[in-house]
This record gives structure tokens, C-alpha cells and sequence, in this order.
């Protein structure tokens, strides 16, 4: 009698006398060996009373019934142990476990601890392919600290590019369209990048990766100055007509009005410096102060002199921190009391920034 191949079942020979007796053995052998699923895989003794067809992996050093039957798949058959050896790459159900076990020859592995090398791609929840070889879809991931193994305690990922002139970067999405990017985008400094369509981008915050420094990229900034000396009527507020900048980051200073207009709401630090000229007779006090939007800001940036002026000489300034709206426009407006005036040309100015 010749049995088969792979599970072992035995031939029902010609002529062979009660047929049945070789046709219910391979059935058997088929009831324990197709879509296995066994109580356990590490008891070492039969267990007290098992119920028909109750599959056991045998553990290692077995005793009793069992003994010699390492790794063996154990079926109460018929009121007797029977046992089948398993050939590489059988996989079975551990039921005490909740695991797929797969045995290598020698061992039986957990399929949770197989190596993936070389894997083509891996989706979780949903497909991946050669873009995207690793894809997840999940309400959350998480990435911790090994405390199996166990680590060192430290977690730690990497995004590692060709060359300088490549992207190792974080895109964050809404919908599929890119929003913001976080990486080594285009050099190696640290950038902050976002955009409303995923096609114009925009640097909002770079880290230099010699210095350290900070640069907020749309960040307005600027200083502008008066290049001639501009007459002040006595006794009435006038605007500095600072024409010049030094400069503008984003053209948020406008020359042609004197006056910066904020491009977006936010917090915004402010100063200023003007030197009195005179023109006949010295006025009795030189008053200086920002103005938004044509309104004089009083409990936050006026000053006066409190001595007697001196042309060329008499200087006042004021520093402020602003929070305005979007297209709010400032300015720095002077009162000269009871005589004329200049403000002095070069030797004034007015700058600001946004905080945040």
C-alpha cells in the first residue's frame, strides 16, 4: 500500500480486501490536517478527557501519550491519539493564542514575526502600490517607545534624502491636496511651507541649519526714513510723508501715503524717531505720536519734549506694540505748538514688524 505525497493518505488498492477500512483512514487524516485549528501548542501531556477530533500542537519534551511527538499535530480519533508531522510550511489556528503559526521545518513560527524584507509594498486598511508602498488608513497610528524587546526607551524616525537639493519632508493634506509641507525642502535648512492649492507655495518659517536662526519668510518688515525737511504748520497735527524705505519685506510699507498697511490681522511692534528744525521761532513743544488709520493712538505712543527744543538737535521717539486688522494703515503724525517747523531730512525713522 502507497500513501500520498504531501498529507500521507493511503491508496485503496485493486482488489483490495475491505476498502473501506483504507478510504475512512485517509478520511481521518484529512479531518485532521485540512483547515487546522488546534486548543494549544505548548502542553507537554495529553489533557484529561478530550472530546473527538480536539487538536493539540505537542510541545517540546512531551510525556506520556505524547512522548516523541515534539511539534506534532496530537487528534483524538476514535478513542486514541493520532498524530501527524507536519511537513514545512503547514500553517494552523492557535485558538489559546489568536495567532497563525506556520512551521518551518522545525519549528512552528508565529506568522506575526516573519520577516518582510524585500516586500513589494503593504497596505493596512486599504491598498498600496509603487507610489505609496506603505499605506495606512486609520483614525490614528501610533509609534512608540520598544519596551518588548526591551529598547532604550527612545523613538525615533528618519527621513532621509539623496542630496541637498532633494525633499525629505512631511505633507500634510485635505482631501488628497497638499496644504503644508514640513521638511529639508529644496536645501537642508528647516522649512515650514504652506499653500491654498498645492500648486503655489509659500515659506512661512525656515530654521538655518548652520545658525539656528529663525526667519519668518512672510513676515512683513520695514524701515523707511524722510529724505527732505518737511515744513509743519504750527499748532495742527501733520503726517510725516516718510517717502523712502530701507526696506520692505512684501511691500507692505506704501511710500507714496507715508504709511504701513497690515496685511493680515496680528500683533505688529512699531517705532519711530523724528529730529526738530527750526524755521524762525522755536516752537514751545515738539508732540510726536502713531496714528491708525488717521486716528491718533494717545495712551500708546505720544511723547513730548518737556525742555526747550534745539534745531538739530531735539529728537523724540516712541516704540509700540499694535494688534491690528487686516488693512489697518499707520502712520506717524507731529504738533508744533505755537511756532513753525521742519522735520529734519535722513535724521528720522519708521519701521515696525509682525510678531505674530
Amino acid at each position: 500500500m502507497t500513501d500520498t505525497a504531501n498529507l500521507g493518505l493511503p491508496f485503496i488498492e485493486g482488489g483490495q480486501a475491505q476498502k473501506h477500512v483504507t478510504h475512512n483512514e485517509a478520511l481521518r487524516i484529512l479531518d485532521a490536517a485540512i483547515q487546522i485549528a488546534v486548543l494549544d501548542r505548548t502542553r507537554t501531556a495529553p489533557p484529561p478527557g478530550p472530546a473527538e477530533g480536539q487538536r493539540h500542537v505537542v510541545g517540546a519534551s512531551a510525556t506520556g501519550g505524547w512522548a516523541g511527538q515534539g511539534n506534532a499535530i496530537a487528534t483524538w480519533q476514535d478513542g486514541a491519539w493520532a498524530f501527524l508531522l507536519p511537513k514545512p510550511g503547514w500553517c494552523i489556528w492557535s485558538v489559546a493564542d489568536a495567532i497563525m503559526l506556520v512551521f518551518d521545518g522545525s519549528l512552528w513560527r508565529d506568522l506575526r514575526n516573519l520577516a518582510l524584507d524585500n516586500a513589494a509594498h503593504l497596505g493596512v486598511n486599504t491598498s498600496a502600490d509603487a507610489s505609496n508602498r506603505l499605506s495606512v488608513k486609520s483614525d490614528a497610528v501610533l509609534l512608540s517607545h520598544d519596551d518588548v524587546t526591551p529598547g532604550s526607551g527612545d523613538v525615533r524616525m528618519a527621513l532621509n534624502k539623496s542630496a541637498p537639493a532633494r525633499d525629505a519632508a512631511l505633507t500634510f493634506q485635505s482631501n488628497y491636496s497638499a496644504r503644508a509641507l514640513i521638511g529639508l525642502l529644496g536645501d537642508d535648512n528647516f522649512t515650514f511651507k504652506v499653500s491654498p492649492d498645492a500648486v503655489t507655495y509659500r515659506a512661512a518659517l525656515t530654521i538655518n541649519k548652520a545658525s539656528g536662526q529663525a526667519s519668518f519668510d512672510q513676515s512683513p518688515k520695514f524701515s523707511a526714513f524722510l529724505n527732505f525737511d518737511k515744513y509743519c504748520t504750527a499748532n495742527i497735527f501733520t503726517k510725516v510723508p516718510f517717502n523712502n524705505a530701507r526696506h520692505n519685506d512684501h511691500g507692505a510699507f506704501d511710500a507714496a501715503n507715508n504709511q504701513f498697511v497690515a496685511p493680515a490681522a496680528g500683533y505688529y511692534a512699531f517705532g519711530f524717531r523724528v529730529t526738530f528744525k527750526a524755521n524762525a521761532t522755536v516752537p514751545t513743544t515738539l508732540t510726536a505720536a502713531i496714528y491708525r488709520n488717521g486716528v491718533e493712538l494717545l495712551d500708546d505712543t505720544r511723547v513730548q519734549t518737556s525742555s526747550t527744543l534745539v534745531s538739530n538737535r531735539t529728537m523724540l521717539q516712541s516704540q509700540t506694540l499694535l494688534k491690528l486688522a487686516a488693512n489697518d494703515a499707520i502712520s506717524v503724525w507731529v504738533l508744533m505748538e505755537s511756532n513753525d517747523g521742519y522735520i529734519a531730512a535722513a535724521q528720522n525713522s519708521f519701521y515696525g514688524h509682525r510678531i505674530a
